[in-house]
C-alpha cells in the first residue's frame, strides 16, 4: 500500500459546498479500493471506489440510488470526486454528481463543489 493509500483508508467527515449551502457526510475509504459514502442530503449510501492518482491526490466515485416516498426508483446519482491531502489528517477536492433516470438517461449534472474531510476514529 502506497503511503497515499495509508493515509486515505479509514473514515472522514466531509464538508459539501451545496450551492453556498454546507452538506454534511461520511465516507469511508477500505484497503481493497470500495467506497462507501452517506451525505444529509440523500437517503441512501452510496457504493463506488477509488484510485491513487498522484503522491497526495486521489480520485473516487460512487453511486447513490433515488427513490420517492414510496420506495420506488426513481434515478441514481453518480458523484465524482477529486481529493488533494492538506495534511494526514485533512483533504480538499472538488467534486460533481450527474442524476440518471430509471433508464439511464442523463437528465442533469454539476461540477466544481468543494467538499473539505477531516479524518474521523480513532488514532493508531
Amino acid at each position: 500500500m502506497s503511503e497515499a493509500s495509508g493515509r486515505l483508508v479509514g473514515t472522514w467527515t466531509t464538508e459539501l459546498d451545496n450551492d453556498g449551502e454546507p452538506t454534511f457526510g461520511l465516507v469511508s475509504f477500505s484497503a481493497d479500493g470500495g467506497v462507501t459514502s452517506t451525505q444529509t442530503n440523500t437517503k441512501n449510501i452510496g457504493l463506488g471506489n477509488w484510485a491513487i492518482t498522484g503522491e497526495d491526490t486521489f480520485e473516487y466515485n460512487f453511486h447513490i440510488l433515488a427513490t420517492d416516498e414510496a420506495g420506488k426508483l426513481v434515478g441514481e446519482a453518480h458523484i465524482n470526486v477529486e481529493g488533494e491531502f492538506v495534511s494526514d489528517t485533512r483533504w480538499e477536492g472538488l467534486g460533481g454528481a450527474s442524476f440518471y433516470d430509471p433508464q439511464g438517461n442523463r437528465q442533469r449534472g454539476h461540477g466544481g463543489s468543494k467538499v473539505v474531510a477531516v479524518k474521523y476514529g480513532i488514532d493508531k
